[in-house]
C-alpha cells in the first residue's frame, strides 16, 4: 500500500490535547516515558544540536530542550505542532528551541544535508511510512552530520498483538483467517489485506524490519531497546503494582534494566534503535 500522508495528519490532527498526555495518564505511557527518556539522557548531551521529528504536543520535547544545546521541533500534524508551540509557551521553554516546522519524514527537504548532532524520531511517525520506509530513514541520516545518531523508536508488532488480542479476535470475524495470518506475518493493517473501518493503515515492526530498512546504509547500530515490556501485564495490573511506591519504583528500575535486554526486543509496546552515521547518505 502506498504511503499517504493524510492518514497520520488527520489522526494526530483529531487526537488534540490527548497528545499532550499520551505518555503520563497511564502506567504504559509511564513505562514508555521512563525508557524513552533514559536513552535521550545517554546520547544528548549540552553540544548537540537536536531535531525533534513527530514532536506531537511536546511530552518530550520540554526534556530534550533542556539536555541538547539547540532543539528544532516538528510534526505532520498542524493541530500537534501548534499545541506544542503553545505548551512551550506555557512552559517557558519557547524562546529555546530554534524552530517550529511542519515536515513529513519522507520529505524533510526544507533542512540541509548533515544539520544535526541527534535525529529523535520516536512513536509511530515511521510506521504509518510503508512503502516509504526506507526513504524516510534516509531523509532522518541525510540531516544527521557524520558521527550523529538517530534515536528511532517504532511500534511493535507483538507486543500490540497481545494487548489488542481481543480486536485481533474481532476482526478475524470480520475479514478471515487469512487477513489475520497477514497480519501476523506482516504487520501491516492495509486496505486490500486488513481493512480496518478507521482506515487505521499502519506497519506495526518487528526488530527484523528495522534491521531491514537499515541494511545498506552506512551506519551502525549503537543500541536496541525495547520500551513498554512490563505493559504485557495490562493496564489494570500496573495500576495495582502503582499504588506501591517501592514496588513501582523496583518496577521502573527493571523496566529499563530490562529493555536493554536482546531477548525483550520485540516484547515491548515500543522498539528503539539508537543508530550512527558513518559516512554520507545515498
Amino acid at each position: 500500500m502506498e504511503y499517504d500522508p493524510n492518514i497520520p495528519k488527520s489522526l494526530y490532527d483529531s487526537s488534540g490535547e490527548k497528545e499532550w498526555t499520551r505518555l503520563t495518564r497511564n502506567r504504559l505511557g509511564e513505562l514508555l516515558f521512563h525508557v524513552h527518556m533514559d536513552i535521550a539522557r545517554s546520547h544528548i548531551t549540552h553540544d548537540k544540536d537536536v531535531l525533534e521529528l513527530g514532536a506531537g504536543a511536546g511530552i518530550f520535547t520540554k526534556e530534550l530542550v533542556k539536555l541538547g544545546k539547540s532543539l528544532s521541533v516538528s510534526d505532520i500534524s498542524p493541530k500537534q505542532l501548534s499545541l506544542n508551540e503553545q505548551n512551550m509557551r506555557q512552559l517557558g521553554l519557547h524562546q529555546a528551541i530554534r524552530r517550529f516546522e511542519l515536515l513529513d519524514i519522507t520529505n524533510l527537504g526544507v533542512l540541509n544535508t548533515d544539520s544535526f548532532d541527534v535525529v529523535f524520531c520516536v512513536g509511530g511517525a515511521l510506521n504509518y511510512t510503508l512503502d516509504k520506509e526506507k526513504i524516510a530513514i534516509r531523509e532522518m541520516l541525510r540531516v544527521l552530520r557524520n558521527g550523529g545518531v538517530l534515536i528511532l523508536g517504532v511500534l511493535s508488532l507483538i507486543s500490540a498483538v497481545i494487548r489488542a488480542m481481543s480486536a485481533v479476535i474481532a476482526e478475524r470475524q470480520k475479514f478471515g483467517i487469512e487477513a489475520t495470518r497477514w497480519l501476523l506475518d506482516t504487520g501491516i493493517q492495509d486496505a486490500e489485506h486488513y481493512p480496518v473501518e478507521s482506515k487505521h493503515y499502519i506497519h506495526m515492526m518487528r526488530a527484523q524490519d528495522i534491521d531491514a530498512l537499515l541494511q545498506g546504509e552506512r551506519i551502525r547500530v549503537v543500541e536496541r531497546r525495547s520500551a513498554g515490556l512490563l505493559a504485557l501485564a495490562g493496564e489494570e495490573c500496573l495500576e495495582r503494582a502503582k499504588m506501591d511506591k517501592e514496588l513501582w519504583n523496583l518496577l521502573l528500575e527493571r523496566e529499563i534494566a530490562w529493555s536493554k535486554r536482546p531477548e525483550t526486543l520485540d516484547c515491548g509496546a515500543n522498539i528503539i534503535y539508537v543508530i550512527k552515521k558513518i559516512g554520507a547518505t545515498h
